[in-house]
């Protein structure tokens, strides 16, 4: 027997399949037209449905808006390897290799929904304590803790030399930040992927050669006027 349009499992799919096709959309325009430049009427034409329709799945713009950020919480820290991963890759890979291998996993793992996300959060931090805060743990401080647990494993495994772990991590994903940007409007058409693709390589190498050289450490140690250890 041949499920019918009144089928309730059917209506289902399509209400689930509906609600992530607005997210999708709703996501988009957010990220180019602003968060206030959009209207529900704006969304629901690109879905292809009736406004009325989309409060069937969400009260409000903001109720859309706050689902996209709880996603974004959710699936960020699902984008990167997690800590059992980099123990067995640094067991057989280079800091190089692993940090190389961190970064192409990331960009696999970004779809467009998170990337438009991010560009949402980058914009309204300016006028959104939400988005502020999301900012300055989301983007900022939970990735830069994540670099710093690696680079530690990094120099307990004695595969860099001792350096100041905290500041290496803050230093390359503040660059890591800039640089992603510039990856999400190259996938837009707005830049060349592979050169920047290329650099985030470069960039990741001189941070690699920074470590080797124990250059954190350096630095610290001459502030202070202690002479380091042989």
């Amino acid at each position: 027997m041949q499920s019918t349009s009144n089928d309730p499992v059917q209506k289902r799919k399509r209400g689930i399949a509906t609600t992530r096709q607005i997210l999708e959309v709703a996501a988009e325009l957010f990220a180019y037209n602003g968060f206030d430049g959009v209207s529900m009427r704006d969304i629901a034409r690109r879905v292809g449905v009736k406004e009325s329709s989309i409060y069937n799945h969400f009260k409000s713009k903001q109720e859309i808006l706050e689902t996209l950020y709880n996603e974004f919480i959710r699936f960020v820290p699902q984008t990167r390897p997690s800590e059992a991963d980099l123990d067995s890759m640094l067991a057989i890979m280079s800091p190089e290799e692993v940090m190389k291998s961190i970064l192409f996993y990331v960009g696999k793992s970004v779809n467009g929904v998170l990337a438009n996300t991010a560009l949402i959060i980058s914009h309204e931090k300016y006028r959104s304590v939400r988005a502020a805060e999301m900012y300055t743990h989301y983007v900022v401080r939970e990735p830069a803790e994540y670099y710093e647990r690696l680079i530690q494993n990094m120099i307990n495994r004695r595969l860099v030399m001792p350096c100041d772990a905290r500041m290496i991590a803050e230093q390359y994903n503040y660059i890591s930040i800039t640089l992603t940007k510039e990856y999400i409007m190259a996938q837009n058409g707005l830049g060349d992927v592979r050169a920047v693709v290329g650099y985030m390589v470069k960039t990741l190498r001189f941070f690699c050669e920074l470590m080797k050289l124990g250059v954190g450490e350096q630095h610290e140690t001459s502030e202070t006027g202690k002479q380091p250890e042989p």
